[in-house]
């Protein structure tokens, strides 16, 4: 018989708790103002990275692979006589396999290679320059070009600084014309993105007959700040 008090005292505690517990779950919450606030400022670039890709086809693998080797080998001596350096040149992507006809797996076509070779231009003036040697080289595809500024982390950071401030200035707004103030800070989050890219272009190095002009926009940081805060009425 002692042993068995403590055991239903248990019980009845626990039932008690979990009836406190759904007591408090279902009080009504205090309101808040929740809001996102941005913020866009413009760098002006000042290099980039360029992706030139050698796309070929063969009727063997090893032809295929072969022959793409030679033609990289061709794409980076035309860059380096362009003034790129070894260190800014490296290989971003290589694929070789099958190639079908409209992806239909019964109609093999042979085999493709794909190596794209990352080259970093540290004047956004040399930008054209390297294209054309890459053209020339033989690349066969030029990825979206990346544009970076002096100091990337440096304006994500000016960027959010201005997103939190927007965001609180409306919450201020919010809050007062719905007739109180705001409370304590509950919780804040942020997010970015940037704009880096020029336009994407296919191109053969026999349409590169002109040098290649590139005169890009300023790069675009795009900084988010989602925040929340309790809402106080006024007495």
């Amino acid at each position: 018989m002692r042993r068995a008090v403590p055991v239903s005292f248990l019980v009845l505690s626990m039932f008690v708790l979990t009836e406190e517990s759904s007591a408090q779950d279902s009080s009504p919450k205090p309101p808040e103002v929740a809001v996102t606030g941005r913020c866009s400022i413009s760098v002006v670039p000042d290099r980039a990275i360029v992706l030139a890709a050698v796309i070929n086809n063969a009727s063997s693998a090893a032809d295929a692979g072969s022959e793409n080797a030679r033609i990289v080998s061709n794409v980076i001596a035309r860059v380096r006589a362009a003034g790129v350096t070894d260190k800014q040149i490296t290989n971003s992507g290589y694929s070789l396999g099958q190639d079908f006809e409209n992806g239909d797996r019964r109609k093999s076509r042979g085999f493709q290679a794909r190596n794209t070779v990352r080259i970093e231009v540290g004047q956004v003036a040399d930008v054209g320059k390297v294209l054309d040697a890459a053209l020339a080289g033989g690349a066969t595809e030029i990825q979206p070009i990346q544009f970076m500024g002096p100091d990337m982390p440096g304006a994500r950071a000016q960027a959010l600084r201005a997103a939190v401030q927007d965001a609180r200035r409306d919450a201020e707004i919010l809050a007062e014309a719905a007739g109180g103030s705001l409370g304590k800070l509950l919780s804040i989050s942020s997010g970015q993105t940037q704009s880096t890219y020029y336009e994407l272009v296919t191109v053969t190095a026999a349409s590169a007959v002109s040098p290649t002009a590139i005169r890009p926009n300023d790069v675009t940081v795009s900084a988010f700040a989602n925040a929340r805060w309790e809402f106080v009425p006024k007495r």
